[in-house]
């Protein structure tokens, strides 16, 4: 096993950087220069996936620099972190912390952030289906212990903060925008949560209340610990409005209540 560990790993960096080739062409039969080509060929297809892999995963990015620029962080990308998954879909996790290591993507500094924001927008699409929230199961909960209720977040759902308009920047790289592309910089920090209603990931623009309220949910918090947390950041947080669209919205799915 160890020796196979060995030629597996040979033949891994030579798919990875040219100038690795060397000791894989070493472990094949046949004509040099034929098995070069062949090489040369698996090379290619390699490069090809995992680029496509990541463009798939990072949509925005690829659009904000260009198809050209993208060509370059997808190679680079790849000599760093290279795929240790067979499911291509897992290929492009470390990529914020990538850009933000990379210097000619300093240029643009809310690169990173994007990148954040797109790999749980990315990860949304894959995330576990749910049962739809069971009205029935809330109302059979005495009133004197539903702020003891615990809000369960739908897998799908992620909150994140940025000093740069995320969910602006993600709405106006979209096909399916119609508005006027323009992403007011000068806003300041904000959050903006993923979310799944149905089939389609979104990701939404919510105030420093509503991030807290999720927040606090996400780690486990009781109602009245989530409204709490909110509220510290916005006196006027209106609860029920806020637990009605999230519910229809599929952010809050289901609650567990401690058993006395």
């Amino acid at each position: 096993m160890r020796e196979l560990a060995e030629l597996q790993g040979r033949f891994g960096s030579a798919l990875d950087a040219r100038d690795s080739e060397t000791g894989a062409l070493e472990m094949f039969v046949g004509d040099f220069a034929q098995i070069r080509h062949r090489l040369d060929i698996y090379r290619g297809n390699t490069t090809a996936s995992t680029h496509k892999a990541l463009e798939a995963a990072y949509p925005v990015i690829a659009r904000i620099v260009g198809t050209e620029f993208f060509s370059g962080l997808a190679r680079e990308y790849r000599l760093r972190f290279p795929s240790h998954d067979g499911d291509l879909n897992e290929y492009g996790e470390f990529f914020a912390a990538f850009l933000a290591d990379f210097a000619p993507a300093h240029e643009l500094p809310y690169l990173p952030d994007v990148a954040r924001l797109e790999w749980h927008v990315h990860c949304a699409h894959y995330a576990a289906d749910v049962a739809p929230f069971d009205a029935a199961r809330l109302a059979s909960v005495p009133l004197e212990r539903q702020l003891e209720l615990r809000p369960l977040l739908h897998p799908a759902c992620a909150v994140l903060h940025s000093t740069y308009p995320l969910a602006r920047l993600w709405q106006v790289h979209q096909d399916t925008f119609g508005g006027e592309f323009e992403v007011d910089f000068s806003r300041g920090p904000g959050h903006a949560l993923v979310l799944r209603p149905g089939f389609k990931v979104e990701v939404a623009l919510i105030n420093d209340a509503e991030a807290a309220f999720l927040a606090a949910a996400h780690g486990g918090a009781t109602l009245v610990a989530a409204l709490s947390a909110a509220q510290s950041r916005g006196a006027l947080f209106d609860l029920g409005r806020s637990l009605a669209s999230w519910v229809e919205s599929s952010v809050i799915v289901d609650f567990s209540l401690q058993r006395i």
